[in-house]
């Protein structure tokens, strides 16, 4: 038997319009819930359906979800909990919303539970939102009480990026982005004209051209990756941005900050990008948030929403379904894999996980709970294990050093180097993240070394200890004028360093009264000259610019505003 509800029912007082996690607009349709089985809109249209009488109406759930609390997103997911809890009890044939179902509803997820059909999580998930309904409807929550209770072991933790997977994603994201950007801003009345089955925007990559289809949202979908990859917020976070404020400390507007409802932890959070003096965060960083911000404007000044998207004129908040289908485009035409030969896309929470890897390399747990805008705790639960494949490497790695050990003796260096020779590889795993752990030294000149303890520090202390100018401890490598022909320099093209490599040339120049003659100091200094004066020529002009100003305003850097620090020994007889 099926029956239609009479379309006096079918009104619009019973269907309430949500958000969810995802920034996509959702209607809770109440009337579902007076059919067996909580059927589709479409099953009841089409008389496929049987209507039931329910103890509770559908009315009185409208009113206790409209008048809730809870946030948009909550409302929704517990509307799909609530469907689950009806569509088990209209099978079962329990009466809804009574003692005997929750003990029935409870007996069936830890059956699921035990056969590994579901984790213990998904089972303490369920179990509280089911009663979270109940309370809302002023049902007895006791009864949840009595029921046993699995935790949360069972609950994974998000997978970082390893080294592999950020060199292929990350390349591919901002060429994207700088490519549809720009062609964007040449006519966004166009492109925002345009269906998403036309287009008339391709991208160019490895000598391939793709189209674009719904170039606007997959625009903005690419930004949101970048951007949770720089920031490390989370998708609900992200999503709500608004377009920032310049920081009043900041008169040259090179730092914005955001502030962003987190609504899990009900509280006000600050998503911050700029340039710092003393945090190196990559040039490319600003120019696309720059970028992102004329874009973002074009899009629509009316909304200060920073991700909007648009098509046939109509503009609409960047939701998860637009990151979907940028993930589809990738996949459909890159096909990307990982370390496992596993597909590979990008993900805001593992670009989360990968931050606080990072983090946590360099740092401690609180330092990345800070940043991540979670307790320590949720950091340690869910954003430490970092990246399977690696931590498996690096396990192989030591198990065969040892093995190797074990079988032909010698010490564990030695091991390490037969290992090496077996795998054909220059370096272990296990070495590898020491490496990432220790950052690039800066050194006194402005310029960073990427390995201060390795043969050229040796041949430095060899040589300073010949002179009885160091003692026979360990030292990095503080050789200055061997830095610009040495392999291991690099040269990060921000104002304050390159501010203290102009004053450091300053100081060379200036120390030629220093010198018996011109051919003398010529001799000693043109080819550090040279390198420095190729480093300027290569060097963004508007960042030389902020350098040459700063050298100006304030002088030369503190560490070479006196030429002796070039001639260190000079009370010394030479």
């Amino acid at each position: 038997m099926t029956d239609k509800i009479p379309q006096s029912r079918l009104g619009h007082e019973i269907l309430l319009e949500v958000t969810d996690g995802g920034n996509r607009s959702k209607t809770l349709d109440f009337n579902r819930y007076n059919y067996l089985y909580f059927p589709t809109r479409n099953k009841i249209n089409r008389g496929h359906s049987t209507f039931q009488d329910r103890s509770v109406s559908a009315e009185s759930l409208y009113v206790a979800f409209r008048d809730s609390d809870y946030s948009s997103a909550t409302k929704y997911y517990l509307f799909e909990y609530l469907r689950q809890y009806i569509v088990f009890c209209d099978k079962c044939h329990h009466p809804i919303f009574t003692n005997e179902s929750v003990q029935a509803y409870c007996d069936l997820l830890i059956y699921k539970n035990k056969s590994g059909i579901i984790l213990n999580s998904t089972y303490t998930a369920i179990i509280s939102a089911t009663k979270r309904l109940f309370v809302m409807l002023d049902l007895p929550g006791r009864w949840f009480d009595e029921l046993p209770t699995l935790g949360k072991s069972q609950a994974q933790p998000y997978k970082a990026y390893s080294d592999n997977d950020l060199k292929k994603l990350l390349p591919l994201l901002r060429i994207f982005f700088k490519q549809i950007s720009n062609k964007f801003l040449q006519d966004p009345a166009l492109y925002l004209s345009q269906g998403k089955n036309e287009t008339d925007m391709f991208f160019r990559w490895n000598g391939k051209i793709y189209a674009v289809y719904g170039s606007v949202g997959q625009l903005m979908a690419s930004a949101v990756y970048l951007l949770s990859y720089y920031t490390w917020a989370n998708t609900n976070t992200l999503l709500s941005l608004e377009r920032p404020d310049i920081c009043e400390s900041n008169v040259n507007g090179e730092w914005y900050q955001m502030p962003a409802f987190k609504r899990r932890a009900f509280r006000v959070i600050t998503i911050q990008i700029g340039a710092h003096d003393q945090i190196n965060i990559p040039k490319y960083s600003m120019e696309f948030f720059n970028q992102l911000l004329k874009v973002s404007k074009a899009i629509s000044v009316e909304s200060n929403l920073l991700f909007q998207s648009g098509s046939c004129n109509r503009i609409t908040p960047l939701s998860a379904v637009h990151l979907q289908n940028f993930n589809s485009f990738l996949k459909k035409n890159f096909r990307l894999t990982d370390d496992k030969g596993l597909s590979l896309s990008p993900v805001i929470s593992r670009f989360r996980a990968t931050g606080s890897q990072f983090t946590q390399l360099h740092y401690s747990h609180t330092h990345s709970a800070s940043l991540l805008g979670n307790s320590p705790k949720t950091t340690r639960k869910h954003y430490s294990e970092g990246n399977e494949y690696q931590n498996q490497s690096m396990l192989q790695d030591s198990v065969s050093v040892f093995a190797d050990k074990a079988v032909n003796g010698g010490n564990i260096e030695t091991s390490k180097k037969r290992i090496k020779s077996e795998l054909n590889v220059e370096i272990l795993t296990y070495e590898s993240m020491l490496k990432m752990k220790s950052p690039p030294m800066r050194q006194a000149h402005g310029s960073y070394c990427k390995d201060p303890f390795g043969e050229q520090a040796k041949k430095f202390l060899l040589r300073a200890q010949r002179h009885d100018l160091l003692s026979t401890e360990k030292f990095a490598c503080s050789d200055l004028l061997m830095c610009f022909s040495c392999p291991h320099q690099v040269v990060i093209a921000e104002p304050t360093d390159i501010w203290c490599l102009l004053s450091f040339k300053e100081c060379i120049e200036e120390s030629i009264y220093k010198h018996v003659n011109h051919t003398h100091f010529h001799n000693n200094y043109d080819s550090v000259l040279s390198a420095i004066e190729k480093i300027l020529m290569s060097i963004d002009k508007k960042i030389l610019s902020s350098a040459t100003q700063k050298f100006l305003d304030e002088g030369p850097h503190p560490l070479w505003r006196d030429q002796s620090f070039l001639y260190p020994y000079s009370n010394k007889d030479t």
